[in-house]
């Protein structure tokens, strides 16, 4: 079987992502001075660290189809852990302890039936995973009263615009467009920077609440 033709460029920034991700979540991990905020970092780069680096794993090989298959999954698994993983420093340090708890077991539910849709619907349209990936980006929108008493406004923006950020990269994946450069840069490749971006937002602003 002829391997899958794909961009050139497929996989690769996240690889990239993957390796500044090492260096950057250390850095904030260091940072923690309390259990709670040492634990918060540790969940939050982990899930930035296997979004990466299943990305690059899945995409930038070519695979035969049985081992292609389970990484399909896998890395369709990794973008609900890491909305969860990334809701859970803001939870446990942005939030009053009851509606910081509150919402990190609503989000995790979700991401729970993410991974479960992943392993077990695998042939799901673009569309649906799109649909679910921002629908539980955008469940923290009932408690942004309590996000707004704690955060500045620069910090509450970035997490707005994060948000954004990946919802219009969801958007780009569900539509399959636009195709760039074909052969190098497609709709998957602006999807991947989006989501790079994106991550990048948000980690400005948990690299500032953690103390």
């Amino acid at each position: 079987m002829k391997p899958l033709k794909k961009p050139r460029l497929r996989g690769h920034l996240h690889q990239a992502a993957f390796f500044v991700t090492l260096g950057a979540g250390s850095l904030l991990i260091a940072k923690s001075t309390s259990p709670i905020s040492f634990a918060a970092s540790v969940i939050y780069v982990l899930g930035l660290l296997f979004l990466f680096g299943v990305s690059a794993v899945y995409h930038i090989p070519h695979w035969e189809p049985q081992p292609r298959a389970f990484l399909k999954r896998v890395d369709h698994t990794a973008i609900f852990i890491l909305i969860a993983s990334t809701f859970t420093p803001l939870c446990l340090l942005a939030l009053p302890v009851a509606r910081g708890d509150q919402l990190l077991i609503i989000i995790w539910s979700a991401a729970s039936l993410g991974l479960i849709q992943s392993f077990f619907w695998v042939k799901a349209p673009k569309w649906v995973t799109s649909i679910l990936y921002v629908v539980m980006g955008w469940l923290a929108l009932p408690y942004l009263g309590e996000f707004k008493d704690t955060l500045g406004s620069a910090q509450l923006l970035l997490i707005v615009a994060g948000g954004v950020v990946y919802t219009v990269g969801a958007v780009f994946y569900a539509m399959k467009k636009p195709n760039f450069v074909p052969g190098v840069f497609g709709y998957h490749e602006l999807f991947h920077l989006f989501t790079i971006v994106g991550a990048l937002f948000h980690f400005i602003v948990i690299y500032s609440l953690v103390r």
